[in-house]
């Protein structure tokens, strides 16, 4: 043990982070090899083979073969994975409209989920009993394994105190401490919370930014709210409070109405989904037979109503002015549209890059790479990689 890194350090400590090191490596590379831990971790074989022997013990991992490659003679290689069974993660997503339940296993995949619905007049305590009594009902299914409890919520989220701050068109919540009376009546589960668009960055970042090694990744979350998550060199960056990527809350109409956050002409109120459905309201009767919903926004969208497309267009438009502001700030080198929004898919992306090109320099809008989130719950998988990355890395 002459390795100055681990000098002072005892033995354990020195085991507790070679199996940090190891299972990092096999959860952020998905699937990997024991000579692949070795040769990127820098540990000596004997130790990858001991640790390795021991998270498959405590079935965190498993094997599984690794795809062989072609012309390659022998055996294929025995590679190593998050196991599916028997660890739980469950999540629990709060948004202005509704809040989700999931229950995930190791792999990150969705085994079971629920969305309740959210009254617009409901009080938060009201919620927060429907949120405890849906909890109840995953945690029969998997207490005894079970890794920790993920919560996110919408901005702005004061991440450093956990306490919620402002969630427009919803009840008040800034008077209610979520985190703590939940942690309060789950005494003995580890409870993680997290902003919903840092969440869904995190998740951005190990599913795409990871793979193109980008620097700076920046995460649009569009729907309900609007807001983003800054990713740099993989760390979610928070700022002082907690509160670092409301973009939502950046204003593009200095003159425009007031927000309930003090500010004037906030992006948010011009281009959330709530904002969509209410401008469209009016000639929806006009548009389609069926009430109202975004889903069914998206189908009017995709074939091409014209006052959808106008209504649809003004909104890229707001959004693409937000994005300008951000990349100014920030020069990220991947930017991310997700949620609601990004299911009005590639012209709706093509739209606002048309108009952040105009208004960018040259050089910085060729070195970014713009992409559709996966149409997958984005904010859930952070979460879930929120806890992992807690509890077991």
């Amino acid at each position: 043990m002459n390795d100055f890194r681990f000098r002072g350090l005892t033995a354990k400590s020195v085991q507790e982070i070679n199996r940090g090191v190891i299972l990092r490596m096999i959860y952020e590379r998905r699937l990997c090899s024991r000579s692949e831990i070795a040769q990127g971790s820098g540990l000596d074989a004997s130790t990858v083979t001991r640790v390795v022997q021991q998270l498959v013990d405590d079935r965190i991992v498993e094997e599984s073969i690794l795809q062989k490659v072609e012309n390659q003679r022998g055996r294929r290689s025995i590679g190593l994975k998050m196991a599916a069974d028997p660890h739980r993660v469950l999540v629990v997503r709060l948004q202005r409209l509704n809040f989700k339940v999931a229950m995930l296993d190791l792999t990150g995949s969705i085994l079971k989920s629920i969305e309740i619905p959210v009254n617009s007049v409901s009080t938060a305590e009201n919620i927060f009993d429907h949120i405890v009594e849906s909890l109840n009902s995953f945690l029969g299914l998997c207490k005894e394994n079970l890794v920790g409890i993920g919560i996110t919520l919408p901005g702005p989220f004061l991440e450093d105190s956990e306490r919620i701050v402002l969630i427009t068109e919803s009840p008040d919540w800034h008077q209610f401490d979520l985190i703590k009376r939940l942690r309060e009546h789950y005494k003995n589960i580890p409870i993680h919370s997290k902003h919903d668009a840092k969440a869904a960055a995190l998740a951005v970042w190990i599913s795409q930014g990871l793979d193109s090694e980008s620097k700076v990744t920046l995460y649009l979350s569009a729907g309900q709210g609007i807001g983003s998550g800054l990713v740099f060199s993989g760390n979610v960056f928070k700022g002082s409070l907690g509160t670092a990527g409301e973009i939502g809350h950046t204003s593009v109409d200095l003159n425009g109405p007031l927000c309930r956050c003090g500010n004037n002409g906030c992006l948010e109120l011009y281009t959330s989904s709530l904002a969509l459905l209410r401008n469209l309201g009016k000639d929806w009767q006009n548009i389609s037979s069926q009430p109202i919903s975004f889903e069914e926004v998206v189908v009017a969208y995709k074939n091409r109503n014209p006052s959808v497309l106008k209504e649809v267009s003004r909104v890229a438009q707001y959004l693409a002015q937000g994005l300008v502001n951000s990349i100014n700030l920030m020069n990220p080198d991947l930017i991310v549209l997700g949620d609601e929004y990004s299911k009005f898919g590639d012209s709706f992306l093509e739209n606002i890059k048309i108009h952040i090109q105009k208004k960018i320099l040259p050089n910085v809008f060729k070195n970014i790479n713009f992409q559709l989130a996966p149409q997958t719950d984005l904010v859930i998988g952070g979460s879930f990689h929120h806890v992992i990355q807690n509890e077991m890395l």
